[in-house]
């Protein structure tokens, strides 16, 4: 037995791929056990699960390759950033440490990685050769040639050649700074993308704009050659020194500078994403035709990263001289680690190839599996509502059913696919009859943008009846785009110009393959739409528990692992109620009466106290729950002077939140909210108090919880509300309420939060001590203070501001993010600064209430002392010590400089202890 392993490290997409005797074992990439997109750090996991899939360790291995040449790739480095001195060093500054320390050192750091069982010599091909290989030595050619486009290599952008039996070999070569990948990626960063991530935004989005700029590109940019060569003008660029991609002739060129990130998409955008497409479909021709000329050979493979643009692979088929193609199902980085591994066993043991009728990369279904034991196991574990259907035919009859019903179904099934594409192991799953499926799934699934279109998986043999697919060609990998015929029947897979993405689906497909044999028979449609099995800025899920987290995080409607089937109307925070009475379903077993403390009596459009018969109004769907304490209404009444400064000052409004993909984005990049969406359980019911406009609360809402938000300033509720509404969030509700007399039974919530409330009223421990009877036994609280200590600088800013009426308001930490807009500025400064009132704690003080209403204290943030500081990143509700009373005064006096941005600002978390459990003191010491 001979036992390869390929690498592909430290620039883009890190993989491992397995091969024994020949055969690709496994290959997968690293992001999806780290769960960072296109992860490029060394793939320690993923060499692990290769290993494991063979039962091997590292000292079983005969070779192990990478596919690079790390010394070529930094002459060029040295070479460019030196041409181009001393404008590209900030670049080379930037570049260097990296390099220093792992990439001039690549045998050092594969070995540590592999656990020092590995003594035997690396093999090191050039990136391109990588690229050929893992396109040629797969595919079911005997002898093909080979195209490869993609950034950069070590100097190489692109290269041809030819693959006979057990061997390749390129013969032509384009070299940086001229590449087609990064011309590509430069309009995707000037069209307000991610480069090297989102480039396939730009293709999706050309269809949707006329290809105006090709004349200008083709004209100042590229002097295009016959052959697909070309040269680029790099005046209009900076990515050969700079630290960004284009030049400000480039932005003069097309019309301004980039589209912002958050910015709408114009007609400008779609006209220059229509427009490169079309250069890079022409440049790709071009090539193709010339390989042609020189090699007369009938076959042709691709790799690379544009070797993933479908669109121009699907007219190099229809348009281009040969017979067949085939591509690398991962042509980007992570297929090179399949290449390295086959270039060893092919090219230097020179070991024979047999080519055969189809790929030798099992569709690329070559990752991760997990047993019916391994999915209970989880299930069971998380307390998740599932029915486990032992009978295939059972359970793909129910599968198909849902399908039909127009349900939104994930499908976790078999080995995970290497590679980019959902290929039915890890899939989410949709009818494509059903007309508004694409943007269902774009905006309540993938929380996406909207113009981002589908591909269809098919029956194989019924591929030709549907779309304009030779009959007994195969796409099985997702890579080829051709046109819909009768594209009507097939909406939700049809892209604005009528062409799709298409894979064939055969027997090598497994259960997938059967469950779109059931649906065409409950239907008479061989299609369904297919897209990745995520969330749509994580990784494609590996497990069953990111597969139940992207199911509960968004609008999935079922989930089918294994033989289990779990749908989302029966978990327990999923509402089955028609809308009319979606808030009496949400609230009738939580909501009481402010004035008597006894359960409603539900009415039309308003609540009828069970006591005394008082109504209360349900007004733009915000039930009107206020209901005055002893001392409101008084002059230095705290509560109305508070209620009077918001309806007047209100929060933000939801301007930079027309989606809720941004309101997502915002939340993950705030850090409180994402670690809050960790912290709190799915099923879990939750109060927010001191809502504001209720972003935080939609948010949670967005996942399978139910959320109730209140708070005083109707202003601000009928914000969060309007969202609501608009965004369709069924679990989350809106209610106006005073704290000091809640509206809720006693013990109705897992998680109550108060973040921002309490010290703006006349009595913070009394306000404290009235929502804690709301916990459930084992609940968690979380309330938000201001620290006395970590105010003291905001205390004498004030005084400055007061005295030179605001004008420097720039001394404010947060105030000088030139990113804040006109809006929160003005909301920020009236909070900190022009406030009717705020007290202020310590972290001693806040612990003396816990213990006086028996809450345990799990942790605080920023911590009560410097040590649990030091050994900060476990989880929101995790616990951490409580130190003395010393620890945390040194701790709190740091506050005085590290609070400052947040003007002292602190959380502290506590837990009801279960009913019959004496809270514990360990934690609570004074």
């Amino acid at each position: 037995m001979t036992a390869i392993l390929g690498i592909s490290a430290f620039y883009h997409d890190a993989a491992a791929a397995l091969v024994v005797d020949g055969e690709v074992v496994a290959a997968l990439q690293e992001e999806r056990f780290t769960r960072k997109k296109n992860d490029d750090e060394f793939p320690i996991h993923a060499i692990r699960e290769c290993l494991a899939a063979a039962s091997l360790a590292a000292e079983d291995l005969d070779h192990v390759g990478f596919y690079d040449k790390p010394y070529l790739k930094f002459d060029r480095l040295l070479e460019t950033h030196l041409a181009c001195a001393p404008r590209g060093f900030a670049a080379f500054r930037e570049a260097m440490p990296v390099w220093l320390r792992k990439k001039l050192w690549l045998p050092r750091e594969m070995r540590k990685g592999l656990g020092g069982g590995y003594r035997k010599p690396f093999v090191f091909t050039t990136h391109h050769e990588a690229h050929a290989a893992g396109a040629f030595f797969p595919s079911p050619f005997e002898e093909a040639a080979i195209l490869t486009f993609d950034g950069v290599g070590e100097w190489s952008t692109a290269t041809l050649g030819s693959g006979r039996g057990n061997r390749i070999a390129l013969s032509h070569a384009l070299r940086f700074p001229h590449s087609l990948g990064l011309l590509y990626s430069a309009f995707t960063t000037y069209t307000g993308f991610k480069v090297n991530s989102d480039e396939y935004k730009v293709m999706g989005l050309a269809p949707y704009g006329e290809p105006r700029f090709v004349d200008a590109i083709l004209e100042h940019l590229m002097d295009l050659k016959p052959d697909g060569s070309f040269r680029l003008d790099l005046s209009y660029f900076d990515y050969a020194a700079g630290l960004r991609m284009t030049s400000e002739k480039f932005h003069r060129l097309f019309g301004g500078p980039p589209r912002e990130v958050d910015a709408p998409i114009t007609q400008r955008e779609k006209d220059l994403a229509a427009s490169v497409q079309r250069v890079t479909e022409e440049v790709v021709l071009r090539a193709a035709r010339h390989l042609h000329a020189r090699t007369g050979l009938r076959n042709l493979c691709l790799s690379g990263g544009v070797a993933l643009n479908c669109v121009a692979n699907g007219r190099v088929l229809r348009e281009g001289p040969f017979d067949d193609l085939w591509i690398q199902p991962a042509a980007g980085d992570a297929g090179s680690a399949v290449g390295v591994a086959l270039f060893v066993w092919h090219q230097l043991l020179e070991k024979e190839r047999r080519p055969g009728r189809r790929d030798d990369q099992s569709v690329s279904l070559l990752g991760t599996a997990f047993d019916d034991d391994a999915i209970q196991d989880f299930l069971d574990t998380t307390r998740a509502a599932y029915t486990k259907i032992d009978d295939e035919a059972a359970l793909l009859d129910r599968a198909s059913q849902l399908l039909a019903d127009g349900k939104v179904l994930g499908w976790f099934q078999g080995r995970m696919e290497f590679g980019p594409r959902a290929l039915g192991a890890r899939s989410i799953l949709g009818d494509p009859r059903v007309p508004d499926m694409q943007s269902q799934i774009n905006q309540k699934v993938k929380f996406r943008e909207g113009f981002r279109p589908f591909a269809p998986a098919v029956l194989a043999e019924r591929a030709s009846e549907h779309f304009a697919f030779e009959a007994g060609r195969e796409s099985p990998h997702m890579l080829l785009v051709c046109p819909v015929k009768g594209e009507q029947r097939l909406p939700a897979v049809t892209h604005v110009d009528g062409s799709a993405r298409i894979q064939t689906v055969d027997a090598r497909h497994g259960r997938f393959r059967r469950l779109l044999e059931a649906f065409d028979r409950r239907t008479g449609c061989p299609v369904l739409v297919n897209t990745s099995f995520n969330l749509s800025w994580e990784p494609i899920v590996r497990t069953p528990a990111e597969a139940y987290e992207t199911f509960m995080s968004s609008d999935i409607d079922a989930l089918c692992m294994g033989s289990f089937l779990l749908t989302k109307d029966a978990q327990p925070a999923s509402l089955a109620a028609a809308p009319a009475s979606r808030l009496e379903t949400l609230l009738g077993d939580l909501l009481a009466s402010p004035c008597c403390g006894v359960a409603f009596e539900w009415g039309q459009a308003q609540l009828g106290c069970g006591a005394c018969g008082r109504r209360f109004a349900i007004e733009e769907g915000i039930p009107r729950l206020f209901w005055p304490h002893d001392s409101h209404g008084q002059g230095e009444d705290v509560t109305e002077q508070v209620k009077a400064f918001y309806e007047e000052t209100p929060f933000p409004n939801y301007q930079d939140h027309e989606s809720l993909r941004s309101l997502i984005d915002k939340s993950r990049r705030g850090g409180y909210a994402h670690d809050l969406h960790r912290a709190v359980s799915f099923n879990r019911t939750v109060l927010e108090v001191g809502c504001g406009t209720g972003q935080l609360s939609n948010f949670l809402g967005v996942g399978c919880r139910r959320v109730v938000g209140t708070d005083l300033c109707l202003n601000s509720l009928r914000l969060g509300e309007t969202f609501r509404s608009e965004h369709a969030l069924e679990r989350t509700a809106f209610l106006q309420m005073n704290l000091f007399r809640p509206s809720f039974l006693p013990e109705s919530f897992d998680v109550v939060l108060c973040n921002g409330v309490l010290h703006h009223t006349s009595d913070p421990r009394g306000g404290f001590e009235g929502l804690v009877p709301l916990l459930k036994p084992g609940g968690t609280i979380v309330i938000g203070l201001y620290n006395r200590w970590g105010r003291a600088m905001t205390d004498l800013r004030r005084v400055l501001f007061r005295l030179t009426g605001g004008r420097l308001r720039r001394l404010d930490p947060y105030l000088r993010d030139s990113r804040l807009s006109e809006d929160k500025e003005r909301a920020w400064f009236a909070d900190q600064y022009r406030h009717p009132h705020e007290s202020k704690h310590t972290t001693s003080e806040v612990l003396g209430w816990f213990r006086a209403c028996g809450i345990e204290f799990v942790r605080a943030v920023p911590s009560v002392t410097l040590e649990n500081a030091a050994q900060a990143g476990e989880g929101l509700f995790d616990p951490e010590p409580a130190g003395t009373a010393f620890e945390r005064r040194l701790a709190e006096w740091a506050q005085v400089s590290s609070g400052n941005r947040e003007g002292g600002f602190f959380l502290m978390i506590g837990r009801k202890p279960l009913a019959g459990v004496e809270p514990g003191s360990g934690n609570t010491s004074a």
